[in-house]
């Protein structure tokens, strides 16, 4: 995400969406009654002679809108705003603004801290390296991106059954499969722009599949870092990241970073240590400044942001640092199984 223009005087910030992460903040820092501006098509009527009926034709226009309904198509690579238009042609009625990636998009609200913060994370964020994430074992392997939000799971390859074969066709099956998986590697790290890849797996495959791009793909294998992790599949993919590996990538990776805070929440908890969760006990806890790191789901924000807005506040005001946790990976419904907000506490309430 890149801000062009910022005036908070007049409540006004617009920004340019540069990756998918930038829907997925959007979607949160947009809300009903806030004013977008963007430019857009819209149908104007032509009146022709009478010989021709009339005919629609568009052209574009820059339009405010007020807006209503804020729609995130991860899978489709685009943010819909839906809303009332305020200015512009066609006054009074609806339209909507489809962004993709390049769009240009004025927000006029009233800005909070934690969508100022937000909006700062997002323009770290576009500096980090994208990371790929393959966990590898002796018969698929699982390919995933780690994006802002959690996990974007691309999908698997599978190795063909080899059963009962001589030694030389399961080699040939072998350096099949791995050309396979190194052509798809290689297509995402071009389409994405991915700086690192992560190739984990329980066994030796990993290393072999190693000694193959460095043999076969020596571009590729500067991107790579390899490592131990106990399962393949999907499950390997969240150890990854549950391990710290990404970390190690990038340091600062929110994923990361979310999951290890609501792992040491869940630590604290079973000992009886410093940390409470519940809307009732959290806000005790943030009333006697006892809160050091207060944990919000992002969906019970966008659902209750009244109701949790007093806690936010609370826990501001005494230093302690709020983070907004996405409910889009494992980390997340953790913390939504716990009622969507808890608090790591300076000490024990």
């Amino acid at each position: 995400m890149r801000v062009v223009h910022k005036d908070l005087k007049h409540g006004k910030i617009k920004l340019v969406v540069e990756t998918l992460d930038d829907f997925w903040h959007l979607q949160h820092l947009v809300e009903p009654n806030d004013i977008a501006t963007a430019q857009t098509w819209r149908r104007e009527r032509e009146v022709g002679d009478k010989l021709r009926p009339e005919r629609l034709k568009k052209r574009r226009v820059t339009l405010s809108i007020r807006v209503e309904e804020v729609e995130f198509h991860k899978h489709a690579n685009r943010l819909r705003l839906l809303g009332t238009i305020l200015r512009g042609p066609d006054i009074g009625k609806h339209h909507s603004f489809s962004l993709e990636f390049g769009s240009a998009l004025a927000i006029t609200k009233n800005w909070r801290p934690d969508h100022l913060d937000r909006i700062r994370e997002a323009v770290r964020a576009s500096r980090r390296p994208r990371v790929l994430l393959v966990a590898l074992d002796d018969v698929s392997a699982e390919l995933a991106l780690v994006r802002q939000y959690g996990l974007d799971e691309i999908g698997m390859i599978s190795r063909a059954k080899v059963g009962k074969r001589y030694e030389v066709e399961r080699e040939a099956d072998e350096r099949k499969f791995f050309h396979k998986l190194a052509a798809a590697m290689n297509d995402i790290i071009s389409r994405e722009s991915v700086r690192a890849a992560i190739v984990a797996g329980p066994g030796f495959t990993k290393d072999t599949f190693v000694e193959f791009l460095r043999e076969k793909y020596p571009e590729l294998i500067s991107k790579v870092k390899s490592d131990n992790i106990s399962s393949g599949g999907r499950a390997g993919l969240y150890e990854i990241v549950r391990r710290g590996l990404v970390e190690r990538v990038s340091r600062e990776n929110r994923v990361s970073f979310e999951t290890s805070l609501v792992e040491q929440l869940m630590m604290e908890i079973a000992k009886g240590g410093p940390a409470t969760y519940g809307e009732a006990e959290v806000k005790r806890a943030a009333s006697l400044g006892a809160v050091e790191r207060l944990l919000v789901a992002d969906e019970l924000l966008r659902r209750n942001r009244a109701g949790v807005e007093g806690v936010l506040e609370q826990a501001r005001r005494t230093r302690g640092k709020v983070i907004i946790v996405s409910t889009e990976h494992d980390a997340g419904k953790q913390l939504i199984a716990l009622g969507g907000i808890a608090a790591l506490l300076r000490f024990k309430v």
